[in-house]
């Protein structure tokens, strides 16, 4: 027979054990994933606001010590109407995220798309999406995430 004392102390360890604060534990490449792009219709040149998710196992997004770009906006539009000295890539520099020793962190960024214009200025309305990606200080590459479409109207 069960010793019954020995089950509650075993049943005991358990509760306890399950009520404990699992430590956060990532990838140390980050991911990303989009949360929103707004507005649905903006007028040419306004801006959209887009917000991602991000976790990161090691703590080290933002704030490259030699000042590159560690997050990039590729237009997925038609390229061929791109025009001259824009390659349909917007790039941005994160502010450091964590300071200290290295550790698992996420949260969310919120992106500011400034003065978004359309190609065609022949069209009514012009659909624009992103596709989305960080790399951290160590050089590790996030998966890459796509927006929902947005229509540019005059």
């Amino acid at each position: 027979m069960v010793n019954m004392r020995w089950l509650v102390g075993v049943c005991g360890a358990l509760l306890l054990g399950g009520c404990r604060k699992a430590s956060l534990v990532f990838a140390v490449e980050p991911q990303i994933e989009v949360v929103q792009i707004s507005p649905k219709t903006v007028p040419e040149f306004g801006e959209l606001q887009i917000t991602l998710r991000y976790k990161d196992g090691d703590g080290d997004l933002g704030g490259q010590p030699d000042g590159r770009t560690d997050l990039f906006l590729i237009d997925l539009r038609d390229s061929s109407l791109f025009p001259a000295g824009y390659d349909g890539v917007l790039r941005y520099n994160m502010p450091r995220f964590l300071e200290g020793p290295p550790q698992s962190i996420q949260g969310t960024i919120e992106i500011t798309v400034p003065g978004i214009a359309r190609l065609n200025p022949n069209a009514p309305r012009e659909a624009v999406a992103f596709e989305i990606y960080v790399i951290d200080r160590a050089g590790h590459e996030s998966n890459r995430a796509r927006t929902d479409s947005v229509y540019i109207v005059p």
